[in-house]
């Protein structure tokens, strides 16, 4: 019996165990399926998390795009803007680079309608366009009929009687008229507020008949020329083509276009231009223009530019020009002192001639009343002329108005260290037998008064060691048989030096006057300090000068002197002689 318990014992021991075992392992699965639950959540919560994201991601970039494609827009909306004004203002302005083909066309076509639409016609003349929006001339030429020019030929044969000549009439004026077509012909023209009846032109036409038998055309543009220098300016167009064709009646009549010379003072001058520039286009190409100092206001800085509106040097075979008042002011000088022919003389130095004391800013005053225009203010424009008719009269006379070259140019002659001794073969004379010299640029001295033409002379002045600073003219009056020659000599010392220094200035005195036979010379010396002291200036120039050495000398070699040591000149005068003798100062 104890046997069988325990043997039924021991079996239901083993049951429990088995049952723990079980409920154990149902445990262990349950926890495994809750983690797995717990994993399979967690991954879907980073699932649905990375959606939405990648959600929001996509709409942000979506977004983005839309921004971007918003600010293109936006930018080529500025861009075309910009380009937009630019190209506004630039039409305004002037024509600039275009891009493409079809808008340079495009604005070919616009500029011609303008053109059109801004010209002025006149019968026989052609057309005049307006003038430039940056000059201050707003108009074309006045009505041919307001200009009024005439045309008068002068010859030997009735010099008292001048014919009248008009241009369009089929040669009937020019042919029934004493013109010679066997004879070279000569043309005269005024400039600003001239006429041809003035007593120079009269003067002009009897000394070139008087010294070769030609035919002389007088043109007469007075009311052309005498209302305001604007309108002078515009018409001097329309002028020169009103000339140019008179001179193609003469040579359809026979006349050869070289034997043509055009003289033109001033205004005149670019009316010779002008006229220059039909004859080319009908390859015609006169022989000789002379221009007598060419006027320079609206033509320095404005027309000069324009070449069919001025004279240069491709308007003839030969075209000389003489220059007698220029200068680097625009405001100053009424004429230019740039180069502009074959043949460029500029009589002392091309600025304030001799005699003149031209009102400063010339330009400036005659501008604002042009009625002031007088000698006064331009005397050393009209010395122009003066000189040319000079040359015409004296021809058969031994003094000539010889000029010279001088290779660093006019301030070199300013300084009056150009010159050089007769001796060269560098020599040119100015005026009427221009044409039978070399080419170039020349200097030469003329005289005070008529007549003009005389001995070029360098006056000279060597300072002592001891000079101080200064800045001013040593005024040299020299008496020479019955006349009397001023020198201004230049003298500047910006800083004390303890050196000789030498100063000059070239005049001319009467002609054959100064020889070799004269023993002495007397003249007078003084100095004028000109003040140009700044405020910065803490050393004051001095007004008197100290000189060892006074010097005259002529082109072959002639010298006279006068030497003292530190001689002081103040504006006072002081008496000297020079004597025809090297000298040492003592």
């Amino acid at each position: 019996m104890s046997t069988s318990l325990f043997l039924g014992a021991e079996s239901g021991g083993r049951q429990t165990k088995s049952v723990q075992r079980q409920k154990r392992e149902a445990i262990r699965r349950e926890k495994k399926r809750t983690k797995k639950k717990k994993r399979q959540k967690a991954w879907e919560k980073e699932e649905k998390r990375d959606a939405t994201i990648s959600t929001k991601d996509a709409k942000f970039r979506r977004f983005s795009g839309k921004m971007r494609s918003v600010n293109v827009h936006r930018v080529l909306l500025a861009l075309l803007m910009i380009i937009a004004v630019i190209t506004s203002i630039a039409g305004k302005l002037q024509p600039v680079k275009r891009f493409t083909a079809r808008n340079r066309g495009m604005l070919r076509r616009i500029a011609i309608s303008r053109e059109e639409k801004s010209k002025i016609c006149y019968d026989l003349l052609g057309c005049f366009a307006d003038p430039p929006p940056h000059l201050s001339i707003k108009r074309p030429p006045e009505h041919p009929n307001v200009i009024q020019t005439r045309f008068f030929l002068y010859t030997r044969a009735d010099r008292q009687n001048p014919k009248p000549l008009q241009y369009g009439d089929n040669l009937k004026s020019i042919v029934h008229s004493q013109f010679n077509v066997s004879k070279p012909l000569s043309v005269l023209i005024h400039g600003f507020k001239g006429s041809g009846s003035d007593v120079g032109a009269l003067l002009g036409i009897n000394f070139l008949l008087d010294i070769e038998d030609v035919n002389v055309i007088i043109l007469d543009w007075t009311k052309g020329a005498g209302s305001s220098y604007g309108a002078a300016v515009a018409n001097s167009e329309l002028v020169g083509r009103q000339l140019a064709l008179v001179l193609l009646d003469a040579i359809n009549l026979g006349v050869d276009p070289v034997n043509i010379h055009v003289i033109g003072f001033s205004l005149g001058a670019h009316v010779a231009g002008c006229a220059s520039e039909l004859l080319k286009k009908r390859s015609l190409l006169l022989g000789r223009i002379t221009g007598l100092d060419p006027a320079s206001p609206f033509f320095r800085h404005h027309l000069f530019r324009e070449r069919a509106r001025k004279l240069d040097a491709t308007d003839a075979r030969l075209v000389d020009v003489i220059h007698t008042d220029g200068s680097q002011d625009f405001m100053d000088g009424f004429g230019l002192l740039k180069p502009i022919g074959h043949i460029d003389f500029f009589p002392n130095g091309g600025r304030e001639q001799p005699g003149c004391t031209d009102i400063k800013n010339s330009v400036m005053v005659s501008h604002l009343k042009e009625d002031l225009l007088d000698k006064n203010i331009a005397c050393s424009h009209l010395r122009a002329f003066q000189l040319y008719i000079e040359t015409v009269r004296s021809q058969n006379e031994k003094c000539k108005f010889i000029a010279w070259p001088c290779p660093q140019g006019g301030i070199s002659y300013a300084k009056g260290t150009c010159f050089p001794m007769e001796s060269t073969n560098w020599n040119q004379e100015m005026g009427y037998a221009a044409n039978r010299g070399a080419l170039g640029i020349y200097y030469l001295a003329t005289k005070a008064e008529t007549p003009f033409c005389g001995q070029p002379v360098r006056a000279s002045v060597m300072t002592s060691e001891n000079m101080l600073k200064t800045s001013g003219i040593l005024l040299f009056k020299i008496f020479l048989a019955n006349s009397t020659t001023l020198f201004r000599i230049p003298c500047t010392l910006s800083k004390r030096i303890n050196e000789q220094m030498a100063f000059y200035n070239i005049a001319a005195v009467d002609f054959d006057t100064l020889t070799e036979d004269v023993a002495s010379i007397v003249g007078v010396v003084s100095y004028q300090r000109t003040f140009n002291m700044t405020e910065e200036d803490t050393d004051p120039d001095t007004d008197v000068i100290l000189f060892n050495k006074l010097a005259l000398e002529d082109r072959k070699g002639h010298r006279w002197e006068y030497c003292r040591t530190n001689t002081a000149i103040n504006s006072h005068e002081m008496y000297v002689e020079l004597r025809n003798e090297r000298c040492t100062p003592l």
